[in-house]
């Protein structure tokens, strides 16, 4: 408070120093300088805290991943389809695996087992691993397995890999979808995040990150439209349940990877994505099915 306060008794003060006025002129302007500040004061209580006075700045954060020039998109893309001529898919325009439709051909007949199309996935992903971001393909966990039978017989082998992790925090929307069709691989899309920077030190702790959600007030969508659930307050922050997670934030243009505080508000029903340089809410996710 003291530190908003300063212009405001500053300008007091100056004001009183070009004009000659008697003691008591000057004890009421400097009474109602300190008023002011007090209201001001008074009135963020309960709302969000400015803390923009003491953020520390890192040029380093976040990472930050821009569009590639078409001559190179379009050179990586000719790459890809070389080293890769049975695969469906290509490149999205920050040169990673993604689903637009290309070239390819039909696999070779006959089918994988589930040993087989492990190991042929991980050899795709480690002969590319600058366009899947995958750095040790060894130790690439799977969240989920699964074969089907196509026309003609052809077996068809699915696989979702689990999210990427970096220093333990969990990289959100990273997970890869393969498909393997009879015995080759034909479709990649997803991709982890080669180079993410995380900061040593946050500008926001967890419970700092809270008192940037006082005062907020929740909407949820119902059958009638948009409500409102209720207002963020201290006793909803108390036994919220945090953790660390990196969000990209994504748009045509570039990919920011933002390390960032989820908060469950639990008595609202939404997940509160806070980042944790700038304070920033950078996401609203409900828990509800409205």
């Amino acid at each position: 408070m003291i530190k908003r306060c300063r212009p405001v008794v500053r300008t007091a003060l100056c004001f009183i120093s070009k004009n000659s006025f008697d003691m008591k002129k000057i004890i009421l302007y400097a009474v109602m300088a300190i008023v002011i500040c007090c209201n001001y004061a008074c009135s963020k209580e309960g709302l969000v805290e400015d803390f923009s006075e003491d953020l520390i700045e890192d040029s380093s954060y976040p990472t930050t991943i821009y569009r590639l020039p078409e001559e190179t998109l379009s050179q990586m893309r000719s790459d890809f389809a070389q080293r890769n001529p049975n695969v469906h898919t290509t490149l999205n325009q920050f040169g990673f695996c993604a689903m637009i439709e290309a070239g390819g051909v039909d696999g070779r007949s006959g089918g994988f087992t589930e040993t087989e199309a492990i190991a042929a996935v991980k050899e795709f992903v480690a002969r590319n691993p600058e366009y899947t971001g995958v750095n040790k393909p060894n130790k690439l966990q799977f969240r989920s397995i699964s074969s089907s039978i196509g026309y003609n017989n052809a077996v068809f082998w699915h696989f979702k890999t689990e999210n990427q992790t970096i220093n333990n925090i969990e990289v959100d929307f990273t997970e890869i979808l393969l498909h393997t069709q009879n015995r080759t691989v034909v479709m990649c899309y997803g991709n982890y995040f080669p180079d993410v920077y995380v900061p040593k030190k946050f500008n926001f702790d967890s419970k700092r990150a809270k008192s940037q959600l006082l005062g907020k007030e929740v909407f949820h969508w119902g059958w009638g439209g948009q409500y409102s659930a209720g207002i963020v307050k201290t006793e909803h922050l108390q036994k919220c349940p945090t953790n660390l997670i990196i969000i990209p934030i994504t748009t045509d243009e570039k990919i920011e990877l933002r390390v960032a505080w989820q908060i469950r508000v639990d008595a609202l029903y939404i997940i509160f994505t806070v980042d944790v340089m700038t304070g920033e809410i950078i996401r609203e996710s409900p828990t509800i099915m409205s």
